[in-house]
């Protein structure tokens, strides 16, 4: 877990304390689990639990959005682990977003543009490596028996599209906005993409979305055959719903094996993952100051973005000053 302090005025990241403990939720308080930056929801007619980014949560991955995260995972696990399944019966986790037009905008810029001015590269792998950590982690399904959904609307960059390419399925409404930026301060997506895309698309087509950092439609996506099934704007949870509905068990244990089979035919291990994310803190560590001026005015997009959704809420992924803990 992330705890740490970066302060303005051109002084560098300062490492505080990483691994404090912090207590996740019980498998008996499910599904009224509570977290600052993730809501969760159970669906007893799919049996599909949800955890969904929160309308008043950052639009990028902060630290503190990232141990939320893993813990949700850790608490899913335990709730299988102490049989309260049989309860609340759990064949789905959806993935989704409560924010009007944004999925998620990835990687927090702020980190990376303050880590990299301070030339801390122990900071950028902490990130990174808080990241594989959950991409393992979906890609394995988290060791359940369950199927995995990306339900995805409105923008959905960086490291949020890696996080949507590692589960079992994407749903995604027409007009969703998928990009790797990275391209655009010279770096690459670090955390799972070229792995994750060479293995869904091919290796030529996963360097065409990385290498031109272009957006792609949700329809885009659908026609390249990243997305598994389209659903109309506005109606991504509905159509989540019926898509989970539609065959029941039959094609949830359909999904399941399909998912299984993918994942023995051309598994993505950690120790990949992690080799590709080093260099990728590496290479960050000598992008230009031009490059960093780049990153720090999306920074401010992004904070821009959220104070358009929410103006009562100031972006974390945005402040000069970030503490999460």
């Amino acid at each position: 877990m992330f705890s740490y302090m970066i302060e303005g005025g051109g002084l560098g990241p300062e490492l505080l304390d990483m691994t404090r403990a912090v207590r996740g939720p019980l498998p008996e308080e499910f599904p009224n689990w509570k977290f600052d930056n993730l809501d969760v929801e159970y669906d007893a007619a799919t049996e599909s639990v949800w955890m969904i980014y929160g309308a008043q949560a950052p639009v990028c991955y902060t630290p503190h959005t990232l141990s939320e995260m893993s813990r949700f995972s850790q608490a899913l696990q335990a709730l299988f682990a102490a049989g309260h399944t049989s309860r609340n019966p759990i064949r789905y986790l959806v993935i989704a977003s409560n924010k009007p037009g944004v999925f998620n905008l990835g990687g927090d810029l702020a980190v990376f543009s303050a880590a990299i001015r301070a030339h801390n590269i122990d900071l950028l792998r902490r990130y990174a490596h808080s990241c594989i950590d959950l991409i393992d982690s979906l890609v394995r399904g988290l060791d359940l028996p369950i199927v995995t959904v990306s339900a995805v609307h409105g923008q959905c960059l960086g490291g949020a599209f890696e996080a949507a390419l590692a589960t079992d399925f994407i749903i995604a409404e027409e007009n969703a906005r998928f990009a790797m930026p990275e391209i655009a301060f010279n770096t690459f997506p670090g955390m799972g993409a070229v792995s994750l895309l060479n293995r869904k698309l091919g290796a030529a087509l996963a360097q065409k979305i990385i290498s031109e950092g272009r957006a792609y439609s949700g329809r885009e996506m659908y026609d390249l055959e990243a997305v598994d099934f389209l659903a109309s704007d506005g109606d991504i949870k509905s159509a989540t719903l019926a898509w989970m509905l539609k065959g029941g068990k039959v094609a949830w244990v359909r999904r399941r094996t399909l998912a299984e089979v993918r994942r023995r035919a051309a598994p993505v291990t950690r120790e990949e993952l992690m080799r590709i994310t080093d260099l990728w803190a590496e290479c960050s560590t000598r992008i230009s100051d031009a490059d960093l001026r780049h990153m720090e005015r999306l920074v401010r997009a992004q904070s821009r973005l959220l104070n358009a959704i929410n103006p009562t809420k100031q972006d974390d992924c945005a402040r000069p000053t970030l503490s999460e803990g």
